[in-house]
């Protein structure tokens, strides 16, 4: 489907252009006290003297001027996912992320305009929304770098209604991080320190949309032994979503983050790309990614079980359980959803008697929602296996699902 390989070309774009980024800085910093073209921006009203390669957040914290970060954090790559450290340039028409947007000659910069402060009001809502616990009780708000933002830009009670927060039971089995999952931001700052400084690569970000979520190999409990000396991810964590437990100290572990912090960041995009199209073989194969393949393509390629189950788990068409024989999926996006998609998922629940997600008991067929076919123009549209059935109405549901009887 077009869909999916549009969006694994968008997200390699977007990757490409932040390892760019961390190239040009790093180019930068092995000139040492080589002569760097400098560069004038105004920043707050303030003139402001950087050099090529610097990004709008590292010239004004050069300054003194604060922008607050999420996702970010020096020492990592940047990947401008959170937004909370947008700016707004004079003469355009949008904001910009100033952990990943290089600076120019000439550039004026707004860090606290009205436009800027109101989109970080209305991220950190959005942040709020399902991020369970409350502050009032928590012994560890004060280290709580959303909640501190949050008071800061004045976020009040999410305005935004959601199907609720995000509740997972809290991993107590490793002796040295605890994990309570409720209180992730999906911010990307454990998987990153893991790989780029620890280099362990333990976390990955597996499912997709509201589901999303850091996981550990299967999406089991952390518990390895690896991190008895590092537990770098803790100190990167910016909600207490990871803490330390037992006699495990901060302080021991931020002598482990600076003799880590020296090593290269990993190179796997050729492995990567070879990911998806190794899954998509399995699937036609045997119609399912099993456990046992993802083991043998994760060792086949070395990346590792997380990496493997978060891309083979954020593809909708691409299962980890057995599917029927058959598999139907339906278009759940809005050109399909306005033209009463409703009705469509409602008339095929009548005719095979299950609902999405679910198979029947004779293995005859499965049921998925997803968010796209590729089938707009026929709205709304029905996938059974690979062939299109578009323009459907209620009545023609059973003669279509008859005929694969």
């Amino acid at each position: 489907m077009p869909t999916h390989d549009k969006v694994s070309g968008e997200l390699t774009s977007f990757l490409d252009k932040a390892f760019q980024l961390k190239g040009l800085r790093e180019a930068s910093v092995e000139k040492g006290n080589d002569k760097m073209k400098e560069i004038g921006v105004v920043i707050d009203g303030v003139k402001v003297s950087a050099h090529e390669g610097m990004t709008i957040l590292e010239a004004a914290e050069q300054s003194g001027i604060s922008i607050p970060t999420l996702c970010h954090k020096k020492g990592l790559t940047p990947i401008g996912s959170c937004r909370v450290c947008v700016v707004e340039l004079e003469g355009s028409g949008r904001l910009v992320g100033s952990c990943h947007t290089p600076i120019e000659e000439g550039m004026v910069i707004y860090t606290r305009s009205p436009k800027v402060l109101e989109a970080r009001k209305m991220i950190l809502e959005l942040l709020l929304v399902s991020h369970t616990g409350s502050c009032v009780t928590d012994p560890g708000v004060a280290e709580c770098e959303l909640h501190q933002i949050a008071a800061e830009v004045e976020a009040g009670f999410p305005r935004f209604p959601v199907r609720g927060p995000r509740f997972y039971p809290v991993e107590e089995l490793n002796p040295y991080v605890q994990r309570d999952m409720s209180k992730c931001i999906l911010c990307y700052r454990c998987i990153r320190v893991c790989t780029e400084i620890a280099q362990e690569n333990l976390y990955s970000m597996a499912y997709r949309g509201f589901n999303s979520k850091v996981i550990v190999d299967f999406d089991e409990h952390l518990n390895k032994e690896v991190c008895k000396d590092c537990g770098v991810c803790v100190e990167y964590c910016p909600t207490g979503a990871l803490r330390w437990r037992g006699s495990v100290r901060k302080g021991q572990a931020r002598e482990v983050s600076k003799h880590r912090i020296q090593k290269a960041l990993p190179t796997e995009d050729k492995k990567r790309e070879e990911l998806l199209g190794m899954l998509k073989d399995v699937q036609k194969s045997i119609g399912f990614v099993s456990r046992e393949s993802m083991v043998e393509i994760a060792q086949s390629i070395g990346l590792t079980l997380s990496e493997v189950y978060g891309v083979a788990t954020f593809y909708s068409f691409i299962s980890v359980k057995p599917m029927g024989k058959h598999v139907i999926r339906i278009c759940k996006s809005v050109p399909c959803y306005l033209k009463n998609a409703a009705m469509i998922i409602a008339s095929v629940e009548e005719e095979i008697g299950i609902k999405p997600g679910e198979t029947t008991e004779d293995g005859m067929f499965s049921f998925e929602l997803t968010n796209c076919i590729g089938a707009c123009d026929q709205a709304p549209a029905m996938l059974v296996d690979d062939e299109v059935f578009g323009n459907l109405t209620p009545e023609s549901i059973p003669k279509i699902l008859k005929s694969y009887h």
